[in-house]
């Protein structure tokens, strides 16, 4: 015999945990054309200040308050990106992910180009 499931408003709730949100926020944010992700530190003084603070680029802090999301997002770009232009769709994807995935409002999306990369240029072999 089948049995009958109730309504779907009724079988329970999904809590989806702070550091699913910030994973989520960071492969939107990754995702976009123009950002860059950057996994290892720079050269001098900055690669020490980058290991201490494990900074590696798109990163993404949230605040929540029950189904509502304030988050503060920074991303590396590729020189030569324009930033306003990259923020806005960094912060596009990131909201539209969220929403889709998370089934959070998000309240606000502050998003920081952080620094620029310059890209090597493709090195192609002679043979």
């Amino acid at each position: 015999m089948a049995e009958t499931l109730p309504a779907p408003e009724d079988r329970g709730t999904l809590v989806v945990a702070d550091r699913a949100l910030t994973r989520i926020a960071r492969a939107a944010a990754g995702a976009v054309e123009g950002s860059v992700r950057t996994s290892r530190p720079r050269a001098g003084l900055g690669q020490a200040v980058d290991t201490v603070l494990n900074r590696a680029y798109p990163t993404a802090a949230c605040t929540r308050a029950g189904n509502r999301v304030r988050l503060d997002v920074q991303v590396a770009a590729r020189w030569p990106t324009p930033a306003p232009a990259l923020a806005d769709r960094v912060r596009t994807s990131v909201v539209a992910e969220l929403s889709r995935l998370a089934a959070v409002v998000v309240d606000a999306c502050d998003v920081t180009v952080a620094e620029y990369v310059r890209q090597a240029p493709d090195m192609r072999r002679v043979q």
